[in-house]
């Protein structure tokens, strides 16, 4: 019959309860109390190192598990931030959608009217148009280039 597992609590010497700062600072210091490079390579530093790795791995992995009140209500509030931003935009998108319909349906009640074909305006299509292309920006900093020679060389 194999022997159990000692208790990963009971290596480092903390209790069951302790926190997380205190686990670690005595994980921290068995491992450097034990470690082999610092006990001249002996067998029973390397044995002890290796449990101190092993014990402290396992209650890392147990809390993991079991996870805490903390990361459990953070989880929930992600989804729930989650959840509404999809329904808002969810709700905008259909705005959006029946904002564009009722725009088609007065411009097609305004071309029947009218006995028109209707027709797409640029901006349905996706064109963007601006003032400031970039031979007007040329032209406007030539402009003022010329302008400021003159004023110094013939003022």
């Amino acid at each position: 019959m194999a022997a159990s597992p000692p208790d990963p609590y009971a290596v480092l010497g903390v209790r069951a309860d302790a926190s997380d700062d205190e686990l670690r600072s005595a994980y921290r210091e068995l491992v450097k109390r034990h470690h082999p490079d610092h006990n001249g390579g002996s067998a029973e530093s390397a044995v002890r190192f290796e449990q101190v790795q092993s014990a402290y791995a396992a209650i890392i992995e147990r809390r993991r598990a079991a996870g805490s009140p903390v990361d459990d209500r953070l989880a929930a509030i992600e989804q729930e931030v989650r959840r509404e931003a999809a329904a808002r935009a969810a709700a905008a998108k259909r705005q959006a959608d029946a904002a564009r319909q009722q725009s088609a349906a007065a411009k097609q009640a305004a071309t029947a009217a009218d006995g028109e074909r209707p027709h797409s305006t640029p901006e349905e299509l996706g064109y963007v148009t601006t003032d400031d292309s970039f031979t007007k920006i040329i032209d406007d900093a030539a402009d003022e280039l010329a302008e400021r020679l003159r004023k110094k060389f013939f003022s």
